[in-house]
């Protein structure tokens, strides 16, 4: 499978890949369990509209498991090849992991996709970058980098 060369974008103050929406995401659950000190379980929602993309991200250490709950996602994994996951299936991705290419991956025209997203991470992590933290896009690591490159 072969596809298209995606141009991140910042428009009105957001990275987004040119011409298309981005995800939203709503908080579901944030819970801290006993068996597993130090570490924080958090459940998103996330939601593609009809062509949504995400700019390649990471997730600032934390591991996750994406469970598909409506329409299909189109997901590529460091440098893995692209795979669509339906409603019903899965994904996981370990601490780490690049994810280079999301997208709204449904064959009708206005068609959501959704899934929730089952972070594990560190308490202390996630005390030094919150929310924010969870999804790290490449395009913001490398606007600070030459933000502070510029100051030294």
């Amino acid at each position: 499978m072969s596809y298209p060369t995606q141009k991140v974008v910042k428009e009105a103050g957001v990275w987004t890949i040119e011409g298309r929406p981005r995800e939203t995401i709503k908080l579901i659950s944030h819970h801290h369990p006993p068996n597993i000190p130090g570490k924080s379980l958090i459940t998103l929602l996330v939601t593609l509209p009809p062509k949504a993309a995400t700019p390649p991200h990471t997730h600032g250490g934390a591991a996750v498991l994406a469970l598909m709950v409506r329409g299909a996602s189109l997901d590529q994994m460091n440098d893995d090849e692209p795979r669509v996951r339906r409603e019903g299936e899965s994904f996981y991705e370990a601490p780490g992991c690049h994810h280079v290419r999301g997208e709204n991956a449904c064959e009708g025209e206005g068609e959501e996709a959704s899934f929730y997203a089952v972070f594990v991470v560190d308490d202390e992590d996630f005390e030094k970058a919150g929310y924010e933290g969870l999804l790290v896009l490449d395009a913001e690591v490398e606007e600070k980098r030459k933000e502070e490159a510029g100051r030294g």
